[in-house]
């Protein structure tokens, strides 16, 4: 899964992260997508909203793409707001963002990927 996921975020333009919880539904940009050891992360720094709904409704998705392709990441998300991967992202988000502070880093865990490209048949990418 770490070949396929790093493959299909090679080339994205642009992504948006889709929660739900007590603020309802939930979409807001997100500005830095990376993949570690399996995992896709997130880093909050601006995301009130989309923090309090992931405690509460960890299913979320995240969308990405470039021009008219694209596909869409059902996921179980963590907020992480402490311990070892989130201290290393903080040292390492001050370094790329010294005007930001970092409230956590939101980790997803791929449950389905689809590809939402207009072409496509929307078949979980997972599965292939």
């Amino acid at each position: 899964m770490q070949t396929k996921l790093q493959r299909l975020l090679e080339g994205v333009t642009a992504s948006a992260l889709a929660t739900n919880g007590p603020h309802g539904l939930n979409v807001v940009p997100v500005s830095v997508v990376e993949l570690k050891d399996g995992e896709i992360h997130l880093y909050d720094f601006f995301m009130r909203k989309t923090a309090e709904n992931v405690v509460v409704e960890p299913i979320v998705a995240l969308t990405c793409w470039s021009g008219f392709s694209g596909f869409q990441i059902k996921a179980e998300a963590i907020y992480d707001a402490t311990g070892t991967i989130f201290a290393e992202a903080t040292t390492e988000m001050k370094a790329r963002f010294p005007d930001r502070t970092l409230r956590a880093v939101i980790r997803l865990k791929p449950i389905a990927i689809y590809d939402i490209s207009p072409v496509s048949n929307g078949d979980n990418l997972l599965t292939e």
